[in-house]
């Protein structure tokens, strides 16, 4: 059956509630995320979490999951806040599972809360993947010019620089984990002060609002946040 809510404020009395998968990599609830996002979502769109490491404690997920030699590295975060580094190859089946338990419950669209590189998933209602969307975003944004880009690990740099160049994109990278650093986004963004660059994007969900904010404030460049940008097209599509 249909659940309905009033929505009287955006124009429509009455619009049916949209139900959307928010997957993590690391455990729900994100709290950290959701605190930014659900104030901008319209009224009837609903987030129903699901988290990757959910079965795991911290130590199961880092005996079992911690990248190897060669392997692409995922950061983000336990239910606690403590940040989580994995594989990415070791995470891939996990989403997956979490994709189809979000339209198994109903979901009529699935967002990663990820912005790595992953390969195609099963699935049979919309999937919003962020890094593709912010890549060819930023292409267009930025074409004579490169971007700052913060990442949350050293080890993430090589893996990044090659993703990045794929989509002919150059960057001045800045470490700065959100999970463990949140303080000192304005100090780390000092580096790019002064530097002829298009704007900064922040490679990672685990940014948050105030972080931006201390960025900004640091280096004057425009800052692209991913968690709002996915929020805001998730009211274009569904608002």
């Amino acid at each position: 059956m249909a659940t309905w809510t009033n929505n009287a404020q955006r124009g429509n009395p009455m619009k049916k509630t949209i139900k959307v998968g928010a997957v993590t990599i690391g455990q729900a609830p994100r709290v950290d995320i959701t605190g930014d996002i659900r104030p901008m979502l319209a009224p009837h769109i609903e987030l129903i979490e699901y988290g990757a490491l959910d079965p795991f404690s911290f130590d199961e997920a880092n005996a079992r999951f911690a990248p190897g030699e060669g392997e692409s590295v995922l950061v983000s975060r336990m239910r606690d806040g403590r940040q989580v580094t994995m594989s990415e190859e070791a995470v891939i089946p996990l989403v997956q599972d979490c994709i189809r338990r979000a339209e198994r419950e109903g979901a009529e669209a699935t967002v990663l809360l990820c912005t790595g590189k992953f390969p195609e998933f099963s699935h049979s209602k919309l999937l919003i993947t962020p890094q593709p969307i912010l890549h060819a975003l930023v292409q267009k944004l930025s074409p004579d010019k490169p971007i700052g880009l913060f990442v949350p690990d050293s080890s993430q740099i090589a893996q990044v620089k090659e993703w990045f160049s794929a989509s002919g994109i150059a960057f001045e990278p800045v470490v700065a984990s959100p999970y463990k650093e949140a303080e000192l986004m304005g100090q780390r963004a000092m580096a790019l002060k002064g530097k002829d660059l298009a704007f900064v994007l922040l490679d990672c969900m685990g940014y948050g609002c105030g972080m931006k904010e201390d960025i900004y404030a640091s280096c004057q460049l425009p800052v692209i946040l991913p968690r709002t940008y996915i929020a805001r097209l998730l009211n274009e599509l569904f608002a």
